[in-house]
């Protein structure tokens, strides 16, 4: 059902809905995550190489969601965007506790392949959610807030999921991921109301006028990303960095076992608590960052936010690189968590303002391409890529170098955040024809 914008937009509820979003997405994160953190069990029991290994925890499952989330974004588009969400949240939830009934790894594989498809809907429903929810100028402070169910997600995943692991073996772990989604659906069935699309864009004389969103084709909406440059820079850097940063969280206890003679459970909290907790910090507060750097230019103007974005990334390559690189353990341990403080950092910022430069009406769609390449890319091509460097590398820290040819993806990403920068500053708009739709409601 539809609630009454003022309702919808009431300043307590709205931020009731942002925490349900964002522990319904931290069981996103939990669930695929979780595979991570019982490679090297998995890898045991059933035999598996490096290859098998990033086919399971990333290629199957980002083939899988990237064949449906497109079609996921444009049903987000045209339905009730929280009945969708409890349901898909329910399906993938489910999913995960049946990765740990696996008797083979063609079993498992096949599992995690079902639970990437029903993931696949779950960002692009709970972005368009909020963006109805938060105004443009407190855009980027929610996507920050509601990124900070990565922190949970994978705090939950790498210290607690990685005790049951320890405790109660790699199954057990697959069977307790899947239980808190199952809570969160329910809650996000009866606690969300559907909110008018565009609700907390322009003014209030402005959404008056506006006739009702149309619900866009494939082509169209494609057209419409396109014609925003910005939008494309900001799509590609995102890719760029999910790329990195999914490869490093993917192989980081592995390569912490390895390389550093970590336990498994110590690797799982070093990488929780840094990943967790400082990844949470730097998204939080940059994102606030960009809104109140916006809110000082004279124009209202939100370029600030891709330069922010592009800072972070290249502060995480040098920092991850180096992480990777030093081999004393207290000093690795100690750069990757300077890594973690800055490499979620671009989250508030490039996605705040990718919300702002497209329209309400392909905002699922937009955040499911995002999504569609960030999986193909990041969750799936990337870490299995990894994995064959580091076969083909050999050697004592092959995993340490294959990973950090990977990292080389922020500095290209802080290319492409900075040109979106550059763009919105110079044109005031996210379109290359330069109307205004998109920036007249950055300034209300």
């Amino acid at each position: 059902m539809s609630g009454s914008t003022g309702e919808a937009q009431a300043y307590g509820y709205r931020w009731i809905v942002l925490l349900v979003l964002t522990l319904a997405h931290s069981c996103h994160i939990m669930d695929r995550m979780v595979v991570s953190i019982v490679m090297e069990p998995v890898r045991h029991e059933f035999d598996l190489n490096d290859t098998q290994l990033g086919l399971i925890s990333s290629l199957g499952y980002g083939l899988f969601y990237g064949a449906a989330v497109l079609p996921m974004g444009m049903l987000i588009d045209r339905t009730v965007r929280k009945n969708a969400l409890a349901f898909i949240l329910a399906l993938w939830s489910g999913m995960t506790a049946v990765c740990g009934l696996a008797t083979s790894w063609i079993m498992l594989l096949v599992s995690r392949c079902l639970v990437g498809l029903a993931e696949s809907g779950g960002s692009p429903a709970g972005l368009s959610l909020l963006s109805d929810f938060f105004p443009p100028r407190e855009r980027s402070t929610a996507v920050g807030l509601w990124y900070l169910s990565s922190a949970i997600g994978s705090i939950v995943t790498f210290i607690v999921g990685g005790m049951v692991a320890a405790a109660y073996g790699w199954r057990m772990a697959f069977l307790l991921a899947g239980v808190p989604g199952m809570i969160m659906a329910v809650v996000v069935f009866f606690v969300i109301r559907e909110p008018v699309r565009g609700a907390s864009d322009g003014t209030a004389a402005e959404r008056a006028a506006r006739p009702a969103p149309e619900k866009l084709g494939f082509a169209r909406s494609l057209a419409e990303i396109g014609a925003r440059p910005a939008a494309v820079h900001i799509l590609l850097g995102v890719l760029l960095t999910a790329a990195a940063i999914s490869s490093y969280s993917t192989w980081s206890i592995s390569f912490l076992v390895r390389q550093h003679s970590l336990l498994l459970s110590q690797a799982g909290l070093t990488v929780g608590l840094t990943s967790g907790l400082l990844g949470a910090l730097g998204g939080a507060f940059f994102g606030w960052l960009a809104d109140r750097s916006s809110r000082r230019d004279p124009r209202a103007n939100p370029w600030r936010s891709g330069m922010i974005a592009a800072g972070t990334s290249l502060a995480a390559t040098f920092l991850g690189i180096a992480s990777l690189l030093t081999p004393e353990t207290v000093a690795a341990l100690t750069l990757v968590a300077c890594y973690a403080f800055f490499f979620n950092s671009y989250n508030g910022p490039a996605n705040g303002l990718l919300l702002i430069v497209v329209p309400p009406q392909v905002r699922g769609f937009t955040i499911a391409l995002l999504q569609l390449g960030a999986t193909l890319l990041g969750f799936g091509v990337a870490p299995f890529i990894v994995g064959r460097l580091s076969d083909m590398i050999g050697g004592s820290n092959s995993l340490g170098w294959a990973l950090s040819i990977m990292l080389l993806c922020h500095p290209l990403a802080a290319l492409h955040f900075a040109l979106a920068a550059r763009h919105v500053r110079r044109t005031g708009t996210g379109r290359s024809d330069g109307s205004q739709d998109g920036l007249q409601a950055a300034t209300a």
